[in-house]
């Protein structure tokens, strides 16, 4: 099931046009780090894949808040990326080409990926990834619907399965249930039974309410730990107003309290008798192929706030950083 809330056509990029041949893509990536650096749309030079990867084509690249982190500079000193650095870690595409000792997937199959955040990302015409992360895109999505799924649906799912370990009939707090995260963690935790809180604006509530929360609290006029006390765990995917810390108060000894975002002094939740972890997603096959099923027995929609072409993908990392996204935002290369 695939739900667009709007499409987004204008644009204050600026392409750079250049001429490309069969070693050359097209990509939006940046030459250095700063809050205020802007996209370069050009060529960089097509990758070449190793044995154990395969080449995609790409149809279309998740926008998630990781790019503008990375972009502003939160993995600068880690060596781990070469600039120029192409952004964005989740894709649907076609496979062009498999590496020697690739025998599982072949030239043609239609799949979507969460690619390593250490390494070049997705929001160009080819991708070079490891192919034991690639997985048969959804039967009942496109391509485009695919492509919002893998890093934020991966997240929640981590989230709640690994890391807060919700178990059916337990009670879950999910802090920002409109976002792209949120949705879909609104989502898993109904699907594995449990009993759905979760905050959002007064615009959103009635999505929120329509993705299966129980409840839905309107942040704007109610405080989530004056009208919520003990639940097994809650999920943040916001930042600031020290929700970790509040979120510990609300939450039952014993229970787990997960964070996408913010980090918090592990020593107030031990206090407390909770568990409090600040979280970091890994790419993950057989997470995705969970999700996947999910996703094909309907128990998962994909919600797409705004579509933009590789051209105003300028115009997405900033749709992204206003923190108003409804769903998934996506840049489309086919």
């Amino acid at each position: 099931m695939t739900t667009t809330m709007t499409t987004t056509a204008t644009s204050t990029s600026t392409e750079i046009v250049t001429t490309t041949d069969n070693t050359e893509m097209k990509a939006a990536f940046i030459n250095s780090y700063g809050s205020d650096v802007e996209l370069t749309i050009g060529s960089l030079a097509k990758p070449q894949i190793k044995p154990d990867q395969v080449l995609i084509k790409v149809a279309a690249a998740g926008v998630n808040p990781v790019d503008f982190h990375v972009r502003n500079g939160m993995m600068a000193d880690s060596g781990c990326h070469p600039l120029p650095l192409v952004l964005g870690w989740d894709a649907a595409g076609t496979i062009s080409a498999c590496g020697s000792e690739v025998s599982h997937l072949h030239p043609g199959d239609e799949v979507f990926v969460f690619a390593p955040i250490d390494q070049q990302g997705c929001q160009a015409e080819y991708l070079a990834v490891d192919a034991n992360l690639v997985v048969a895109r959804p039967d009942s999505l496109s391509l485009q619907h695919s492509a919002a799924v893998p890093l934020a649906a991966t997240t929640a799912y981590q989230g709640l399965m690994r890391d807060a370990q919700l178990q059916a009939g337990q009670t879950v707090l999910i802090l920002g249930g409109s976002g792209g995260v949120g949705g879909f963690a609104v989502q898993i935790a109904k699907a594995m039974g449990a009993r759905v809180i979760a905050t959002t604006s007064e615009r959103n509530m009635a999505y929120v309410k329509s993705l299966g929360a129980d409840d839905v609290i309107n942040y704007q006029q109610q405080a989530f730990d004056e009208v919520v006390a003990g639940v097994d765990a809650v999920f943040i995917t916001t930042s600031g107003d020290n929700a970790p810390e509040r979120a510990v108060a609300i939450t039952k000894p014993g229970g787990r309290v997960i964070s996408t975002l913010d980090d918090m002094d592990d020593a107030i939740a031990h206090a407390a008798g909770v568990l409090f972890k600040r979280m970091w997603v890994e790419p993950d096959a057989s997470d995705l192929k969970q999700i996947r099923n999910m996703i094909d027995q309907h128990q998962i929609r994909v919600t797409l706030d705004s579509v933009f072409p590789l051209a105003q993908a300028n115009d997405a990392i900033k749709r992204s950083e206003s923190a108003r996204a409804v769903g998934k935002i996506i840049i489309t290369l086919a």
